[in-house]
């Protein structure tokens, strides 16, 4: 009898250690908010962010959106969407009517490491598609006509890392690089200008998201 009453035992302390360290697993840290008890298994976030990167060897604005499904605090999955223009500079040595604007976007995923620290990293991954032209500077001019070379669509994997804040629960600011490699484009600027590289679309990301949800 006293050995039965000393197994109960065991198996009530061994259960309760279980159930706390599971608890302790799931608490949620930040930095204005250091735990929680509040178990999230499944969440999503949307976010904005600009950054900086180049085009066809000059200065680039890129902004994207993201709508992300999280999973168990450690997987998001969404997709994501990036608009750039390479104007930043109005005197292009190349051609001064001409510079470069376009789009891609495409299934993204992101690892999400240490998830409940308040500084912590992610990894993302996107693959698509997206498309670039040649624009000129008088584009609302309406004798402008585009040519067959004025554009071209493109395939895009884009890996990543970024550095986390948690800022509050539902809020998180993300400082992250990633680098843009593409199959190539095949564009030359009209009027006679030069052919534009066919990496032209390839190279780093540099930027700020703000990310708003549940994680």
């Amino acid at each position: 009898m006293k050995t039965t009453y000393i197994s109960i035992l065991a198996f009530i302390f061994i259960s309760t250690t279980a159930v706390r360290a599971q608890d302790n697993q799931n608490e949620y840290s930040s930095i204005f908010n250091k735990k929680s008890d509040q178990k999230i298994i499944h969440g999503g976030y949307g976010s904005f962010g600009i950054g900086y990167t180049t085009i066809d060897n000059k200065d680039a604005i890129i902004l994207n959106i993201k709508g992300a499904w999280v999973i168990n605090h450690k997987i998001a999955l969404g997709l994501a969407g990036y608009g750039f223009f390479n104007n930043l500079d109005k005197s292009n040595q190349n051609n001064t009517d001409q510079y470069l604007a376009g789009g891609y976007g495409g299934f993204y995923f992101e690892p999400i490491l240490l998830h409940n620290s308040p500084v912590h990293l992610s990894f993302p991954v996107l693959v698509g598609g997206g498309g670039i032209s040649t624009v000129p500077n008088n584009f609302w001019d309406y004798t402008y006509t585009f040519y067959p070379n004025d554009y071209d669509i493109f395939f895009v994997v884009e890996p990543g890392v970024e550095l986390e804040f948690n800022m509050v629960r539902f809020f998180r600011i993300a400082l992250g690089a990633t680098y843009r490699l593409t199959n190539g484009v095949k564009l030359e600027y009209p009027g006679g200008g030069p052919e534009i590289a066919l990496n032209a679309l390839d190279g780093f990301n540099f930027y700020m998201n703000f990310k708003f949800g549940k994680f």
